[in-house]
């Protein structure tokens, strides 16, 4: 008579927490087993059979693996096909954040791996594009203080990479500076909102924002654009500094030019609808500050000519 293993024996749940611990230690081998175990305990256990599906999607991804002497093509190919995942989950209809979480530990862990394990001349060469890798690899994998000190590193190097604030303003929402979060968010998506994979980000603020943006209709590639819009109406982008005088003219000169765009290009409207209120909503803050009543009524006036509903919400 066939002895059944103690893996086989435990329970379906069981098994699916030894198959989680083995995820989050970015061992994608030792968790099949245990989800197969769980799947034979119980074959209809909705959190096994979304876990399995989780599993067959990643072992079809790691089969178009760049060659093992492309490090970094091999960790940007892990980082990139989490965006693929998560594109996948959101058609299983069912969702368990215990699976996903640790999924995500297993791929940013196993792309870890792959940056750290570079050879030192081409680290140094990477520079900043490399502390970003390893600062949103390491925040993945819960490792909050080591990545900041590499996406800080990476800000230091180019302030104006809007997915670089964004990473570290993630980073420091997970780490509770709330303050320093909110004021770096709102930097980055000023520079450039559609350059920011919103995908990497954690922080349960700007999930929450994300999702309520997705609720009202918004298609997905304008989700990046009208996060600042919104986080500016619900409050919560309230982490400001005051505009210098040369800073102010240079967002109403970038202001006149969207205008314009705006009149000329009118199929590029879902883009620069949010872009320029986003813009607006910086002016706005500087002419209030300042006492000029007259710039606030002309602004607040292009607001309302531009998109009436975000203007009563604002004005509200």
């Amino acid at each position: 008579m066939t002895r059944l293993s103690p893996q086989q024996s435990a329970s379906a749940g069981e098994n699916l927490a030894l198959a989680y611990e083995s995820l989050k230690n970015a061992d994608l081998q030792s968790a099949e087993p245990f989800l197969e175990n769980a799947l034979k305990a119980d074959f209809e256990h909705p959190e096994v059979l979304y876990a399995m599906k989780c599993m067959q999607f990643w072992k079809e991804q790691l089969r178009k693996m760049p060659e093992e002497k492309s490090l970094l093509d091999r960790g940007d190919f892990l980082c990139s096909s989490w965006k693929k995942f998560l594109q996948f989950l959101s058609h299983l209809g069912d969702s368990f954040e215990t699976a996903r979480y640790a999924f995500k530990r297993c791929i940013f862990g196993l792309a870890l791996d792959q940056y750290l394990a570079l050879p030192d001349e081409e680290k140094d060469a990477l520079g900043a594009s490399l502390d970003l890798r390893l600062g949103r690899a390491r925040k993945a994998t819960g490792d909050i203080e080591t990545a900041l000190i590499h996406l800080e590193r990476a800000v230091q190097a180019n302030r104006s990479d809007s997915r670089m604030l964004a990473e570290l303003a993630d980073a420091y929402a997970m780490a509770g500076e709330a303050r320093m979060s909110k004021a770096l968010f709102r930097e980055a998506f000023f520079i450039d909102a559609r350059a920011i994979e919103i995908e990497f980000l954690e922080s349960e603020f700007i999930l929450k924002i994300i999702e309520k943006i997705r609720e009202l209709g918004y298609p997905e590639n304008d989700i990046p654009e009208w996060i600042p819009v919104y986080s500016e109406i619900w409050g919560v982008f309230n982490v400001k500094r005051e505009l210098s005088f040369a800073e102010y003219n240079r967002i109403a000169a970038g202001v006149r030019q969207l205008e314009i765009e705006l009149r000329e290009n009118p199929p590029k409207r879902a883009t620069l609808v949010p872009r320029l209120l986003n813009r607006y909503f910086w002016m706005i803050d500087s002419l209030r500050v300042n006492g000029d009543e007259n710039g606030l009524h002309s602004v607040l006036l292009k607001i309302k000519i531009l998109d009436q509903s975000i203007y009563a919400l604002y004005v509200g």
